[in-house]
């Protein structure tokens, strides 16, 4: 349902040339079933130092109460003592409460250590014991496939794979996963007969034994739902390109399920529409700038983003002269020429007129600061004012260039 209204409201967008920031944007759904599993409980205590019970605990007292309160003696018919109350008894602590996952951690190792591990416990599995290996892969062209085989005491006795809609790689490693405990129980010839479910992403490995994930939820929960109804499964993580026999081979087989066609009236998953979510404006900012940036940066081959360029967190007097060699705007004779300022200086202490890229030819740098200009000097010249911008901001301060050689005024 949430997946059906962001595909809307990306489309309603599109239409309207209005473009979504993932970021501030969010689809929220409502339902009035209880939660399958218990949720987190997390005690978080925090005391500021500037809370202070000065004011609390200091009071002020009329004459009259401190008299009536020294007549009230311990001898008293008002004054009763608590522990005469209640039999005395020790102070009640209260113990913090930690929930600790019962089930082991699924990587323990390196991923050399762990798949020498891997091939030693398969070894020493039951013969009847059916081992599930699942993959997923998506292609260049974007198709999202999975693909599983069966293996009983070392021997594949059963394989499977399929195409998924629009979807990504966690997608297809769960649908596997899915798909291969499906056919294992179908397979399976007692209720005491063990099965694993071993993949290679760990973050899928991970939802599938515990709390399920925000993307492809159904497949989650109807796998824990099958391990809860039929017992004796478990799930076990193995290391990716390790060479292990069945995951090779369901790796092959969800490659080769790419190909296949994509089953129809398939929904798009979450992931793959926050995944266009984040890629639609991008594009969109991409082909406006190829058609609409200026000749100066397109010659420098300067690339526009949406997010904080590189060169931002530069010193203001630096991105200054760094965006003038850039745009052509700034204390250059043929600027000033430009606009009629009558007062500018034009000319460099050097004795040449002032331009974008005067720094990389003055003659009165010294010689130690001087870039050098291979392998051609325009290339060069391009790189430092664009890409590698740090040699241009170490020569303008090692020479203190526009302080002393070449000032404004």
């Amino acid at each position: 349902m949430a997946s059906s209204s962001i595909a809307e409201i990306v489309r309603r967008g599109a239409a309207n040339s209005v473009s979504f920031n993932t970021k501030k944007t969010e689809v929220m759904h409502f339902s009035r079933s209880k939660l399958r599993t218990a949720p987190a409980i997390r005690l978080i205590l925090w005391r500021s130092e500037r809370a202070r019970l000065d004011h609390v605990l200091t009071t002020t007292s009329s004459n009259e109460d401190i008299r009536y309160r020294q007549r009230v003696t311990s001898g008293h018919a008002f004054d009763v003592q608590t522990n005469s109350l209640h039999p005395a008894r020790g102070r009640n602590f209260v113990y913090r409460c930690f929930y600790q996952e019962q089930m082991p951690p699924l990587q323990t190792a390196s991923k050399e250590k762990s798949a020498d591990a891997f091939s030693h416990w398969v070894e020493s599995l039951d013969p009847l014991t059916l081992v599930v290996y699942s993959d997923g892969s998506l292609s260049s062209e974007g198709a999202a496939s999975y693909g599983f085989t069966i293996h009983q005491n070392n021997i594949p006795i059963f394989d499977g794979s399929g195409r998924l809609g629009p979807a990504e790689v966690f997608d297809a490693e769960a649908t596997g996963a899915l798909e291969g405990l499906k056919a294992a129980l179908d397979l399976r010839e007692s209720a005491t007969q063990n099965i694993f479910i071993c993949l290679d992403n760990l973050a899928a490995a991970t939802c599938l034994r515990g709390t399920p994930s925000e993307f492809s939820q159904n497949v989650f929960l109807e796998f824990q739902a099958l391990t809860t109804s039929h017992g004796a499964i478990q799930v076990r993580w193995v290391p990716g390109h390790s060479y292990v026999p069945g995951k090779e081979q369901a790796d092959k087989l969800a490659k080769a399920a790419s190909s296949l066609p994509e089953p129809e009236g398939a929904q798009p998953t979450l992931a793959y529409l926050r995944r266009i979510a984040r890629q639609k404006p991008k594009e969109a900012f991409q082909a406006w700038w190829s058609t609409s940036a200026p000749e100066q940066y397109k010659r420098l081959n300067l690339k526009a983003t949406t997010g904080c360029p590189p060169e931002l967190p530069l010193p203001r007097a630096a991105l200054h002269h760094l965006l003038a060699a850039r745009s052509l705007h700034g204390d250059f004779a043929a600027y000033h020429e430009r606009f009629d300022h009558v007062n500018a200086r034009l000319i460099c202490s050097c004795g040449r007129r002032k331009t974008p890229d005067h720094i990389f030819y003055c003659r009165k740098v010294p010689l130690r600061h001087r870039m050098r200009l291979s392998p051609s000097p325009n290339t060069a010249v391009n790189l430092a004012i664009e890409r590698d911008f740090s040699k241009f901001i170490d020569l303008s301060k090692d020479s203190a260039f526009f302080g002393k050689i070449c000032p404004r005024y």
